[in-house]
């Protein structure tokens, strides 16, 4: 299972650039006062968690001889981030639990990734298994994902924080991922 989730995590990986793209159109959309468009949001971004899973595993084949035990937990870590926040999204797109029930794990888990796409930056740096940028690209992206989750914390959506990390990760995730997806199909 886990061969054929790293064989096709190329794929997945365009697969999840396209979620993420259409998935922060609609959080600006629902930011902008559309509220019908919160939970399109919602439903997208479970498909975007879910198409990352296979991406995290070839990532990790890709760096663990550069630092086994980091890479081994900071994936681990993501992967098991990535399943809970689409659970949460499935229960909260299903209405089984309310947005205020999931933001806060939503928030930590996303420091969570944005720890995981830090550390794949920097391993890419000293394994120079992955081109320079890309490895700057995922360590923006990892950036990105911590300030959202600082600035939703501290205030919401409308905290400047907030809105810097989703602005900056609704241009670098998609690059991100369709660059993975070039370079893991």
């Amino acid at each position: 299972m886990v061969s054929y989730l790293v064989n096709n995590a190329g794929t997945s990986a365009y697969l999840a650039a396209g979620f993420a793209i259409i998935s922060f159109a609609a959080l600006f959309i629902f930011f902008a006062g559309v509220t019908v468009f919160g939970p399109i949001n919602d439903f997208l971004s479970i498909f975007q968690m879910l198409f990352l899973i296979p991406v995290a595993l070839a990532l990790y084949q890709l760096l663990r001889s550069t630092a086994p035990t980091i890479s081994l937990l900071t994936t681990a870590g993501a992967v098991l981030a990535l399943a809970i926040i689409a659970v949460l999204q499935i229960l909260l797109v299903v209405r089984i639990v309310t947005f205020e029930f999931t933001i806060r794990p939503i928030l930590i888990l996303g420091v969570v990734l944005g720890i995981w796409w830090l550390a794949t930056g920097f391993l890419a740096f000293n394994s120079g298994a992955l081109p320079t940028g890309l490895a700057w690209t995922s360590i923006i992206v990892g950036v990105s994902f911590m300030v959202i989750a600082v600035g939703f914390w501290i205030d919401g959506p409308q905290h400047p924080l907030a809105a810097i990390g989703f602005l900056v990760g609704a241009i670098a995730s998609p690059v991100l991922a369709i660059w993975l997806g070039r370079l893991l199909s």
